[in-house]
């Protein structure tokens, strides 16, 4: 699980679940049938099921059982979108570090060139059937990202960015140690590694502690 960024997921139990990375403490946090993904301005998939474990974010197809995996280091932002300007359907808005490390040439096989697109994504939309579950399934990426944390930044002293709906809807939606803001409309609620943003333009009067 070394690899970073978005990766094509196919390795399944008997029981039609992901198998789990035996190499580190790898389990199942959370999972979520009925769900459909957005991989940048591709086309929904669906149906599908997420599948939240303590180390990545895994999808697979209901329909021909491919699918797709990301690390919680690689998530750089998930939030919960309900603004039909941005996308018709409620759903968990996620950023995902983009790997340039990847340079193929234009005669590159045909999977070589399926894994530099994937590597090359950058937004991804899980897109449940019932909006309902969105706060729990946000709740659970929080709970994961948490014991995932970027050791650069931790040894930097660098915290977190966590954001509830009352910073949202006043127009300054976080901080980061009182440190930096970022504006990012519609979303309700948002959790950012701020390593995404340490560019960003600061504002204090943006900031709410």
């Amino acid at each position: 699980m070394a690899s970073r960024g978005l990766v094509s997921f196919s390795e399944r139990d008997s029981d039609g679940r992901p198998r789990l990375d035996s190499g580190v403490e790898e389990s199942f946090h959370a999972i979520q049938p009925n769900m459909g993904i957005v991989l940048d301005d591709s086309p929904i998939e669906q149906p599908g099921t997420l599948y939240v474990t303590t180390k990545r974010l895994i999808w697979i197809s209901n329909v021909d059982h491919h699918g797709y995996a990301v690390d919680f280091l690689s998530l750089s932002m998930h939030a919960i979108s309900r603004d039909p300007e941005a996308y018709p359907f409620p759903c968990i808005y996620t950023q995902i570090d983009h790997d340039d490390e990847f340079d193929y040439n234009e005669d590159e096989s045909s999977v070589n060139q399926s894994f530099r697109d994937l590597s090359r994504v950058q937004e991804m939309r899980l897109v449940p059937s019932d909006p309902a579950v969105l706060e729990d399934l946000f709740k659970a990426l929080c709970d994961c990202a948490l014991l995932n944390p970027d050791q650069v930044e931790e040894a930097e002293g660098e915290g977190e960015w966590f954001f509830n709906e009352d910073e949202v809807l006043a127009g300054a939606i976080g901080h980061s140690n009182g440190i930096k803001s970022h504006d990012v409309p519609g979303f309700s609620e948002l959790h950012i590694d701020d390593e995404q943003f340490e560019d960003a333009e600061e504002s204090d009067e943006d900031v709410h502690n």
